[in-house]
């Protein structure tokens, strides 16, 4: 009998020492497999056409990444592939990065866990929205005796809300998951569009919201649901924040 299928995996990052870390956590994992490893987004679009990954990992700091639509690119030649992201390859070898590899492997096998404290607001579309979450949030940390998180987490919280809120027509829903020290913030709305970085300069002022969550979160990506929602999560903890 044949053993269990194991989950394919795409890197887009590069090449270097830092990139090799990378790979050999996921390949530590027997039920993964590295399917391919690019150092550009035009390479990853034509290898997630051609392999057709579960996950495809992308370090968010490749010089291609931002302003190319990357995300919505890969999930129209791949709509099942699973989106993780990081901002944090070149980190690898710096103190207190083992968590944070550890969780971005684990972010990718399934970013969705069973969990014993979780809750869910639903949203308008108005702008009042991003205080209201920010607001639920600080609550929701003081009951769950995670404050450490509280500065991570509304910045988080407010850059998912406030994407929803600007680009998708009707209510979104606000879902916050805490296990095992990952604190796991999502928001799931009915829009097709995907968020997509920006290049960012002195002038620019908008598009710099990915750019904050890649920078306070362990890892982050986008998922498609079966109903044709999407959800947008990232995940934060500490053992994963600080790590810079």
């Amino acid at each position: 009998m044949g053993g269990a299928a194991r989950t394919g995996i795409l890197l887009v990052q590069s090449t270097d020492a830092q990139g090799a870390r990378i790979r050999e956590a996921f390949a530590e994992r027997p039920e993964l497999a590295v399917l391919a490893e690019v150092p550009t987004t035009l390479g990853a679009l034509e290898a997630a056409d051609r392999l057709r990954p579960d996950v495809l990992v992308i370090d968010v700091g490749l010089d291609d990444v931002a302003g190319h639509d990357v995300l919505r690119s890969v999930r129209a030649v791949s709509p099942h592939t699973r989106i993780v992201l990081h901002a944090r390859a070149a980190d690898v070898d710096a103190p207190g990065a083992s968590p944070w590899l550890a969780r971005l492997v684990e972010a990718a096998v399934d970013p969705v866990q069973a969990a014993p404290l979780v809750a869910r607001l639903v949203l308008s579309e108005e702008t009042s929205s991003v205080p209201l979450a920010r607001g639920f949030v600080s609550e929701l940390l003081a009951q769950w005796d995670l404050r450490d998180l509280e500065a991570a987490a509304q910045l988080i919280t407010s850059e998912l809300v406030a994407n929803a809120v600007q680009h998708v027509p009707g209510p979104c829903a606000l879902e916050l998951t805490h296990h095992e020290e990952v604190l796991r913030i999502a928001v799931v709305d009915s829009g097709a569009g995907m968020p997509d970085l920006q290049v960012l300069g002195p002038t620019n002022e908008r598009g710099r919201g990915l750019h904050l969550i890649s920078a306070f979160a362990a890892a982050w990506g986008v998922d498609q649901l079966d109903d044709g929602a999407k959800l947008v999560w990232a995940e934060t903890g500490l053992a994963t924040i600080g790590v810079a």
